[in-house]
């Protein structure tokens, strides 16, 4: 076994997704990946985030939770690191468990966060689906976990939206674990952004 082996991993409830094969199955607009140059300036203390995927299904589509963990040990390429997150949908991993994982398993090194990831956002099923998002805008909240963002796939018309079993609301840290690039869009001042398969990137709707 090497010095951070996975042993026994097929009896978890989850797995530690590889970015490099998940980038080679999916879109590049699903992966921001640090470069191997911030992946090598990491030390203990440095906060990262990994996707947890599940191996099983959920009611809502959710298909990991993307959380943070902070490492404690580097050899490498490889980590030992503690998780900072408390689980939703993972019952055999606690905030505070120790995670082993590698460079390739690293999607985000943490910047200060710049809003709240546990706020609410409606989405479309069909988005949920597709596993994909064209269309963000933001709205007036509801409540205090509303963030106020409602979310398409982009081709739902007034009758689909209208129905309300159409609707499902998701935490926004569950919803970047699909799309990562809302990260600025869920931060920024403005309400209304479309995804641009040209700059690869959300950009600003003015109408």
């Amino acid at each position: 076994m090497g010095l951070f082996s996975f042993a026994k991993k097929d009896k978890r409830t989850y797995y530690l997704e590889s970015i490099a094969e998940a980038q080679k199955k999916s879109s590049a607009r699903k992966f921001m990946k640090p470069s191997d140059t911030e992946i090598g300036n990491l030390k203990p203390n440095d906060v990262v985030r990994l996707f947890f995927v599940f191996n099983f299904k959920t009611n809502d589509g959710c298909r990991a939770e993307r959380m943070w963990v902070e490492i404690i040990e580097k050899n490498g390429t490889n980590f030992k690191g503690r998780l900072t997150n408390r689980p939703v949908y993972i019952k055999d991993l606690s905030a505070g468990d120790t995670v082993e994982f590698t460079s390739d398993n690293i999607a985000t090194i943490l910047v200060k966060s710049r809003f709240d990831e546990k706020k609410k956002a409606l989405i479309s099923k069909r988005a949920i689906e597709k596993s994909e998002i064209n269309w963000a805008m933001k709205d007036d909240p509801d409540n205090d976990m509303d963030s106020g963002w409602r979310l398409f796939f982009g081709n739902e018309d007034d009758n689909y939206n209208s129905d309300v079993s159409n609707i499902v609301i998701l935490s926004l840290e569950n919803v970047l674990s699909f799309e990562p690039h809302l990260e600025d869009v869920f931060a920024s001042t403005h309400n209304a952004f479309e995804w641009s398969e040209k700059g690869m990137r959300f950009v600003e709707v003015h109408e």
